[in-house]
């Protein structure tokens, strides 16, 4: 009977130190703080479907302090709208969200995107972020957002005209970026410039600024701005244009970019408008990206200026359309800057590059201290062994201080063994040679043969430098 006893106390025993050993773990436990944290960081939807777990979480979605409501989520547009009236039906006016993301259609439906922008932004809201796509007729938002100080990031991605209040301060706004965003006119464009005080990154994508004419670009506390402005390839609205009697050249823009604490810039585009860049000589970080070279010596000047602008970068991106523009101003080639800090370079060819063209090898030249040279995505070919690059003189940094080259989609032809042959001959400084070759040549029939057959040619031409690695992938 004692023993009986003693089994049942140890038993009790071990159950009351299970219970304290699982004492916390229930998630019904978890402090209010730390649920709000783990609910902000799940996708919305998700979010809110943790309400059927417990009693006290039954509520607890609508204290969360991010949505992010994308359309693409749902199976159709319906079933989003329904799912967002539901969403503000729950909240009950509530909500005190710092961090809101809507990504959807508008079409039809302005006066109700107007509604969810007034319900879900509040005054202390920290990052926005709106992506609209189909947009017909004006969209609202709450004028306190344009005053707001808590507002610390801000993307629009909005086809459509943006007309703003008349008074705003984005004070504390560290982070803008608009795409597609037709800017009203020339007053308006300024004002917002020049009311982003605190902005350090900048981004405009595919901007409309043909109602603009001059603007200035001055936030004293900008560290980066990226540009994008591809021309539209919509060749059925050309034709109509032409009928029409309006195929007229857009009007360009003259955007001048003063950046005293500039470090990144990035220009990717078609030279639509026109670029006056003063005290940017605290870049260090910059891309030049043309996507088609033209022949007129004002598309030179266009590269020629960004090139100027930035004697202090320390890593550069080109495209070989824009050095080829270049080529086609020799009258600008002998006044390209030098870059005495520059020791990355990255050329972006969309076509194999004649290597020993004029303006690229004086880049090199202007570069002492280059120590990484990269051609990506389609690599780079010489006609002959060099192609007259000695008449050109060797760059002073392919002797002292380029240590590695990098060369993407080789596929092997003698023009390109030239351009390979003329650089291992002429480093004696080079210590890794990396080619990749083309997906063309991997899985063609025999690739991998031809690759050892490529290789093994490759690495019995002459070689300056003794101590390089080869390698072909």
């Amino acid at each position: 009977m004692g023993d009986e006893t003693c089994l049942k106390k140890n038993k009790k025993k071990r159950l009351n130190r299970r219970k304290e050993e699982n004492k916390g773990t229930n998630i019904s436990d978890l402090p209010n703080a730390l649920i709000c944290e783990i609910l902000s960081n799940l996708p919305t939807k998700e979010a809110i479907r943790t309400s059927v777990l417990s009693k006290h979480w039954r509520h607890q979605w609508k204290n969360i302090y991010k949505f992010e409501l994308k359309e693409e989520s749902h199976d159709r547009r319906e079933n989003f709208k329904d799912f967002i009236k539901r969403l503000l039906r729950g909240c009950n006016n509530s909500l005190s969200l710092k961090k809101f993301c809507l990504s959807c259609e508008v079409g039809e439906d302005a006066a109700l995107i107007n509604i969810w922008l007034t319900a879900f932004i509040s005054s202390g809201i920290e990052e926005l972020i709106l992506d609209f796509e189909s947009v017909t007729e004006q969209l609202y938002f709450p004028e306190g957002v344009f005053n707001s100080p808590t507002l610390k990031k801000f993307h629009l991605s909005m086809p459509f005209a943006l007309i703003l209040p008349l008074n705003y301060n984005f004070k504390n706004l560290k982070e803008l970026t608009l795409k597609h965003v037709v800017f009203q006119d020339g007053p308006s464009t300024q004002q917002l410039f020049s009311s982003c005080r605190s902005l350090q990154d900048m981004t405009l994508v595919d901007c409309n600024w043909m109602n603009v004419g001059t603007v200035c670009i001055c936030s004293p506390s900008l560290q980066s701005l990226t540009i994008r402005e591809w021309n539209d390839d919509d060749e059925e609205q050309e034709e109509e244009e032409e009928e029409n009697g309006r195929n007229q050249p857009p009007s360009q823009c003259q955007i001048v970019i003063i950046g005293s604490k500039l470090k990144t810039f990035s220009y990717d585009g078609d030279m639509a408008n026109h670029y006056f860049f003063y005290c940017t000589g605290s870049v260090v970080n910059a891309s030049v990206c043309i996507r088609a070279w033209q022949s007129s010596l004002e598309n030179a000047f266009f590269v020629f200026k960004m090139l100027k602008a930035f004697p202090s970068v320390e890593k550069l991106s080109i495209t070989d359309a824009a050095i080829e523009t270049l080529c086609h101003a020799p009258c600008l080639i002998q006044h390209l800057p030098r870059f005495n800090k520059l020791t990355e370079l990255q050329v972006q060819t969309d076509m194999p590059m004649n290597f020993p063209c004029a303006a690229f090898i004086t880049i090199l030249r202007n570069s002492p201290c280059l120590q990484t040279l990269e051609f990506d995505n389609k690599g780079i070919y010489a006609a002959e062994e060099g192609d007259g690059a000695g008449a050109l003189s060797i760059p002073a940094c392919f002797g002292s201080h380029l240590k590695k080259i990098t060369i993407h989609g080789f596929s092997g032809n003698s023009l390109e063994l030239n351009a390979i042959k003329y650089l291992l001959r002429t480093m004696p400084v080079l210590e890794e040679f990396n080619i990749y070759s083309s997906a063309y040549v991997v899985n063609s029939v025999g690739g991998v043969d031809r690759l050892e057959d490529l290789y093994n040619k490759i690495i019995a031409f002459p070689r300056a430098s003794q101590d390089c690695d080869v390698y072909l992938e």
